[in-house]
């Protein structure tokens, strides 16, 4: 079944009641005063970078035009439909408040019709810029046809045009027209740091662009339409005064035409005590064209010598809320575009309907939406997961988008929790959580933001989540602990590649659903919680959350495992490529009547490795423990701390956890231990341990290519589309390569970073 599409682009809602235009004749009867129009404003925020100046926003959005099309009893035609009623009306905010004069009313008549569009600056606010110049190109006048069209000529590469989607076919019961606005132009910014230590003030930046466009948007279609976009070239120049070093900094955000022209030059200004020079360079060409409407796209130059040396591209630059395009739905089963299709999916996933099943995510989701759902209002603060008591099988491509404030305040008593329950043979791909905010309060074994437990060759792909896991279940059901993991609870056997984590855990403390456990344990990862078989595979992942634990009461024979990226596993496995930062903070209360009997053991990347081979991995994850009572302690249970790993039983190649982050044993009087590695008689570890005088870069990039012995099955990312597979889903047998897998010039040099843009089809 196919649902309905409601699709979502980058835009900035501005709802303006349905307005009658100053060029009408008042005493028309068919528009007889009949309800005075006012105006308000909800505007959706921006997800701009700091330090944009010329963008528009919902704060500084303070004048559009906007044109009306009474059409009687009919509806909107491009063809034949004049602006009769608004034509380039000037519409203004003052005050959080929008106005325009004179005030008109709605048409009397019921079954009469207004249509809208809108577009920003206003003509007026930029008729005196000699330089940016917009004009409106269609309709000519209020008795001429067509929805707008825009001309924009010899830009400076300052003004940010916005265009709306068409409101058509108001009636006077219409209530608020809510004007999609849509960024025009691309986005280009341009960073700019230098090869050595020494630093460089720039002074003066251009860039080469098209001349001029013409921009329309159709009222059925999302997408901006550039159209007669000029052949010859223009330079957009800004002068500047920002110092750089070693360390990119942005120096221009231009806003330019959709079209990337060949051999596009870009030129740079600065002084450095020795007097000014000036170099050239050509942006990389692409094929196709990478400057698109709404898109944001960056450039990182690289000076010394006094010659750009490199200039590297990053695509993955968010503006507003930039929508990937999406792939070919026709063999998907559902599109998802709005709150209510997922809580409907995920109903029928859960009666079990339709299995396997595919489903297309088509916009960003807020899950507050469904506060006022009339069969789903329960879910915008108590999720049930998609796999509840049944598992899902299939496909759900989020495309890139983004699922926001997902809540669970007790967990559905099950397998495992989170936007997905229990997972098994799926490819879960392009998923984005933000704001997750779950606090378990039942039974639930296995709990992540983005699913409790994957299994049976399930394939995790370019995901992701922020938020918060407020308490920590530590239970154990027979031997097996309660598991938490930032983004995946329990791996049982699944391929999880080019994800990431920045999820709080444990600010809420512990949950216990029974106190008469004869065995409390649990395990905690940044990214995954366990790894419970021997075919999970992990690459190019890291986590960023910080781990928050206790306080772990006495006399309770607590068992806790806790890594910043992984916390265990029970079997062997690979993770390739993969770091992670945060935090951990254990606490301790109490005194045992009769000596301590907890368990701890945490590592700033693994908790307990039993069997995992980990190749090409780092930490930079502080721990740090509170233990007021140690002084007064005989015996004080068993504590490990280890920059990397306290336990291990595997095999670890080119890896590094930062010992320096590791609580100081004399601050306890040794009575924990702490390894900067692991030096377990079980284990294997070469080019590991310490940096030894090399930097992380050196020791985690050796000269020599590192490839995976396991392969992994990853679904294929297309820049050139902005999206991540089209249907059927390609998924590519490939070995981790850490010349493909880490970044060739990361941002920082001293640690690998990864590379989200690898193409599979040449691997």
């Amino acid at each position: 079944m196919n649902m309905t599409r409601r699709m979502k682009g980058a835009y900035i809602l501005i709802p303006l009641l349905c307005t009658l235009c100053a060029g009408c004749d008042s005493k028309d009867e068919s528009l007889m005063s009949t309800r005075e129009i006012g105006f308000s404003t909800t505007v959706a925020s921006s997800e701009a970078e700091p330090g944009t100046r010329a963008e528009a926003t919902t704060d500084n959005l303070t004048e559009m035009g906007v044109f009306a099309y009474f059409t009687g009893t009919g509806n909107f035609s491009n063809g034949s439909s004049t602006p009769n009623h608004l034509y380039n009306q000037s519409v203004k905010k003052t005050g959080g408040v929008w106005t325009y004069s004179p005030v008109r009313y709605w048409p009397a008549n019921a079954n009469e019709k207004v249509s809208f569009f809108a577009y920003a600056p206003h003509t007026a606010a930029v008729s005196g810029n000699a330089n940016d110049k917009i004009r409106i190109a269609k309709p000519t006048a209020f008795n001429a046809p067509g929805r707008p069209v825009i001309s924009y000529s010899a830009p400076k590469g300052e003004l940010d045009l916005l265009l709306s989607t068409g409101v058509t076919d108001c009636t006077n019961t219409h209530g608020p027209v809510q004007f999609t606005m849509k960024h025009a132009m691309t986005k280009v910014v341009f960073k700019v740091k230098t090869g050595g230590s020494d630093s460089k003030t720039i002074t003066g930046i251009s860039t080469e662009c098209a001349s001029s466009a013409d921009f329309s948007i159709n009222d059925a279609n999302t997408a901006v339409a550039a159209e007669n976009i000029g052949t010859s070239k223009s330079t957009c120049t800004a002068t500047v005064s920002i110092a750089v070093d070693g360390t990119a900094k942005t120096v221009k955000e231009f806003f330019l035409i959709p079209s990337h022209p060949n051999d596009t030059k870009v030129t740079l200004t600065y002084a450095d005590g020795s007097g000014s020079t000036t170099v050239t360079a050509t942006l990389p060409n692409v094929t196709p064209n990478d400057w698109l409407s709404g898109k944001a796209i960056g450039y990182t130059l690289t000076i010394q010598n006094n010659q750009i040396t490199a200039i590297t591209v990053n695509s993955d630059i968010t503006w507003d809320e930039l929508k990937v395009p999406i792939p070919s739905d026709t063999d998907y089963d559902y599109i998802i575009a709005t709150a209510e299709d997922l809580a409907q999916f995920r109903n029928d996933v859960n009666n079990s309907r339709i299995r396997p099943i595919k489903a297309l995510q088509v916009a960003d989701i807020d899950i507050q939406d469904l506060a006022t759902s009339k069969n789903f209002s329960n879910d915008a603060t108590d999720w049930t997961p998609i796999g509840y008591n049944v598992e899902f099988q299939g496909v759900y491509n989020g495309n890139g988008h983004t699922i926001k404030n997902l809540k669970i305040k007790t967990g559905k008593a099950g397998e495992g929790t989170g936007l997905f329950g229990q997972v098994i043979q799926s490819l879960l791909v392009g998923i984005n959580l933000r704001d997750a905010d779950i606090t378990v309060g039942s039974p639930i074994p296995c709990t992540g933001t983005l699913a409790g437990t994957v299994d049976q060759e399930t394939q995790v792909n370019y995901c992701s989540a922020t938020g918060k896991i407020r308490k920590v279940p530590c239970n154990a059901d027979g031997s097996q602990p309660y598991i938490t993991g930032g983004l995946i609870g329990d791996a049982k056997d699944a391929s999880i590649i080019l994800c990431h984590a920045n999820v709080d855990i444990g600010e809420g403390g512990i949950y216990n659903h029974t106190s008469s456990a004869a065995m409390n344990a649990c395990t905690i990862g940044g990214l995954v919680g366990y790894m419970s078989t021997n075919k999970s595979r992990i690459a190019s992942c890291w986590s960023s959350g910080n781990i928050k634990l206790g306080p772990i009461p006495a006399n309770a024979g607590y068992i806790v495992t806790v890594g910043g990226f992984l916390g265990g596993d029970a079997h062997s496995g690979d993770i390739y490529g993969s770091y992670s930062l945060g935090s951990i903070a254990l606490s301790f209360s109490g005194m045992a009547s009769s000596g301590d009997t907890r368990t701890v053991n945490a590592g700033g990347f693994i908790g307990t490795v039993n069997a995992v081979l980990c190749t090409s991995c780092y930490s930079y994850t502080p721990l740090s423990l509170t233990y007021p009572d140690i002084d007064s302690q005989g015996d004080i249970g068993t504590v490990n701390f280890g920059g990397f790993t306290p336990l291990d039983y595997s095999t670890f190649r080119y890896c590094y956890g930062d010992g320096s982050v590791l609580p100081r044993t004399s601050y306890f009087n040794y009575k924990i231990s702490c390894y900067e590695f692991s030096d377990s008689p079980n284990s294997t570890s070469y080019s590991c341990n310490t940096l030894g005088g090399k930097t992380v870069q050196e020791i985690l990039r050796p000269s020599s290519k590192i490839k995976s012995s396991k392969t992994f099955r990853c679904a294929k990312y297309d820049s050139s589309i902005n999206a991540y597979y089209t249907m059927p889903p390609m998924l590519y047998i490939i070995n981790w390569d850490s010349d493909n897998f880490w970044k060739q010039t990361p941002t920082d040099p001293t640690y690998p970073e990864i590379n989200y843009y690898v193409d599979m089809t040449s691997l």
